[in-house]
């Protein structure tokens, strides 16, 4: 069921759809949403904010419903997947943009904001769509985002190699091994931006015609870990670039508000991390697994003198025996 407001003749003009999915977090959709709704407002093209509620119980739905009611200028839209319908992350992108289209036939760009996302910069929005008029090889533009304390968090991320993937997500993170080194900046409204492989939905805004061009997400073998990554890979290979844009008062940071989704991070990231580098480096990448096994051997040793002093610990314990019993079977997991 989708409920919505009847378009009128301004609303059919729309050409910028904002994309956000929702599940279970309340609090920071709170903000986030008031947040680009605000930054739309000082946005000159017209805009629409299009939800997609997987099933939230936290109230989730009743805000965004009432929240649209006060929303006099923007559209908000909020899209409730039938129970026939996957509700993962990647689905929610899919389904909200193709919804977007039918809706808005004169739709040109689309704005994925998670509900860990804020934007204090009014005018970091509208530089992002001029960078992508101006640059005819861009599909996407990202920021360099903040955490909610001002703290800079990157400028963009490489594809990722096999190396990355056999030391570890956290090792790999504090090595930098996933940073993207920036080789040229380039001077852009007074700001600056530069190509890079990957940028996260987080927020990133898409060309709809690079959208069309390149496919949507793949929501079989990236449901929700690495679906962003996979999708820049493939623009990469149909011969369109990434951007990152260096403007401040971008900030992604959950604040430990960790979605619903989160459960399965650990085992989600192994199985989508090994399939990306399957997919994108080739089969030869099957001949690391006894490496990634001796890997998990060692961290479940390490986890077991560790949960004898923090339980959080204990839950890693249990992920690893998982990762140590499905890592020759390419991380999947039987279902009974």
């Amino acid at each position: 069921m989708t409920k919505q407001k009847p378009l009128n003749s301004g609303q059919a003009k729309t050409e910028l759809v904002v994309i956000m999915n929702s599940f279970n977090r309340l609090p920071l959709l709170r903000e986030a949403l008031l947040s680009v709704s605000q930054v739309l407002e000082h946005t000159p093209i017209r805009s629409a904010i299009i939800v997609f509620e997987a099933g939230s119980t936290d109230g989730s739905v009743e805000f965004i419903e009432n929240f649209s009611g006060y929303s006099q200028d923007i559209q908000i839209i909020c899209l409730h997947p039938g129970r026939d319908m996957e509700h993962s992350f990647s689905v929610g992108c899919n389904h909200s943009v193709q919804f977007a289209a039918q809706q808005f036939p004169k739709l040109k760009w689309c704005f994925f904001f998670e509900t860990d996302n804020l934007m204090t910069n009014e005018i970091a929005l509208s530089i992002a769509v001029k960078l992508l008029e101006t640059e005819e090889q861009l599909a996407a533009v990202g920021f360099t985002v903040e955490r909610y304390d001002g703290q800079k968090t990157g400028f963009g991320h490489c594809f990722p190699t096999p190396l990355a993937f056999l030391v570890g997500q956290q090792l790999s993170q504090a090595l930098g091994l996933d940073n993207m080194p920036i080789k040229q900046w380039y001077h852009f409204a007074d700001y600056r931006w530069s190509f890079c492989d990957i940028v996260f939905t987080s927020p990133l805004l898409v060309k709809y015609s690079a959208w069309q061009s390149i496919g949507g997400m793949d929501t079989v073998k990236f449901p929700y870990s690495d679906c962003d990554s996979d999708w820049c890979w493939r623009a990469y290979e149909k011969g369109w670039r990434v951007a990152v844009l260096d403007i401040p008062g971008v900030i992604h940071d959950n604040r430990n508000q960790s979605s619903a989704w989160s459960g399965n991070r650990v085992i989600d990231f192994h199985q989508a991390r090994f399939g990306l580098l399957l997919k994108h480096r080739g089969n030869w990448i099957a001949t690391i697994k006894l490496m990634l096994f001796l890997r998990h051997c060692l961290e479940f040793l390490i986890l077991i003198f560790l949960s004898f002093h923090d339980q959080r610990a204990k839950k890693s314990l249990n992920q690893r025996i998982i990762l140590i019993n499905t890592v020759f079977k390419n991380y999947k997991i039987k279902i009974l």
